[in-house]
């Protein structure tokens, strides 16, 4: 659940987007992966903002979801028929080739005080430099003040790559899902967040996850937003653009006997990737804006600007209503899952 403190910021904030259509569920059975994406429901290519607004310092989630409300009014990926006789609610994340421009995540909520579809930008880039490294890609990030600045990103295939296209299930990573252990090597001021994130019985939990402290904000709006594990849906690649990605174990890989021992076959994925998650950061945080050092920096004037390793990082008000969307699905017993696509 999100706080009431939160929940006061998103309903003012999605006042304006009142839902103006209504797209018919498309029904299609999931055999094969169709041309434009959808395996069922809206055609991704009438969710995707055109013109994308400009990304910058705040969030951009009002804008996007009163923009998507307008051209529809569910996307018909909630409650699917999927493999094997499962049901699957979907949410899809849409990023360009030109990975220094953010792409956008879509989600429905069916019920309460948060009903309707979602959209906020998103990042799947990867692991980014200022400088050229060999082998990397670069790009321009565009800001609202008329600024370009050249930045290089790490290919798809590398470990901390751009996120791969293709279908995950999803996870809330609850600690009372997962035992969970800060990678941190300095956890000084993370006491209230370590304790938050432990209990005595925590060797008993099904999962076991390693996270950073900076995935958890420091504002107490956000203290339940939780990140969410990317599981890799190995039986549904086939329906995604990842059809035939190889999925192996990189050699010398140091594993965590705890991690093992929860799922002995984590350290095996596509193109021997691991550990992919949904989060946020702390360059959003009142304390980030009173630090000169770090207000100063291009992460705190871009989203744009923010590294995702790997990962697909959203903004902590997305991440909450994600934590919703996730929650409500599996307490109706389906599976959830993100579809990442990658458009022109």
């Amino acid at each position: 659940m999100i706080p009431r403190s939160l929940m006061k910021v998103l309903v003012v904030s999605l006042a304006a987007g009142v839902v103006t259509g209504c797209a018919a569920r498309a029904g299609r059975e999931q055999g094969k992966a169709p041309a434009d994406g959808a395996a069922a429901g809206v055609p991704f290519s009438e969710i995707l903002p055109e013109p994308f607004p400009a990304a910058g310092r705040d969030t951009l989630r009002p804008l996007l979801t009163a923009g998507v409300r307008k051209k529809t009014g569910s996307l018909g990926l909630n409650g699917i028929k999927g493999l094997d006789g499962d049901t699957v609610s979907r949410a899809i994340a849409l990023f360009t080739e030109d990975r220094a421009r953010a792409g956008v995540i879509t989600f429905e909520i069916e019920e309460g005080a948060y009903k309707g579809v979602h959209q906020c930008e998103a990042l799947g880039r990867g692991l980014t430099s200022m400088k050229p490294v060999p082998g990397w890609v670069s790009g321009v990030v565009r800001e609202p003040d008329g600024r370009e600045t050249r930045i290089f990103y790490a290919p798809k295939e590398a470990g901390d790559g751009a996120t791969l296209p293709g279908i995950y299930d999803l996870r809330n990573i609850r600690p009372s899902e997962y035992k969970i252990k800060l990678i941190n090597s300095d956890t000084s001021g993370e006491a209230e967040l370590l304790k938050r994130l432990s209990s005595p019985d925590e060797d008993m939990r099904p999962f076991y996850t390693g996270a950073w402290a900076s995935w958890y904000p420091r504002d107490p709006r956000y203290a339940e937003m939780v990140p969410v594990d990317m599981i890799w849906s190995v039986r549904y690649q086939g329906l995604s653009q990842s059809a035939g990605v190889p999925v192996f174990e990189r050699a010398g890989i140091n594993k965590n006997p705890e991690q093992t021992g929860k799922n002995p076959g984590y350290y095996s994925g596509p193109h021997g990737r691991y550990g992919t998650a949904i989060h946020t950061d702390r360059w959003d945080d009142p304390q980030t804006a009173e630090d000169p050092k770090l207000s100063a920096k291009n992460e705190f004037r871009s989203f744009l600007f923010r590294d995702t390793e790997g990962c697909l990082k959203l903004r902590a008000d997305c991440l909450s209503l994600v934590n919703v969307f996730i929650d409500e699905q599996s307490q109706k017993e389906r599976q959830v899952q993100l579809e990442v696509r990658e458009i022109k």
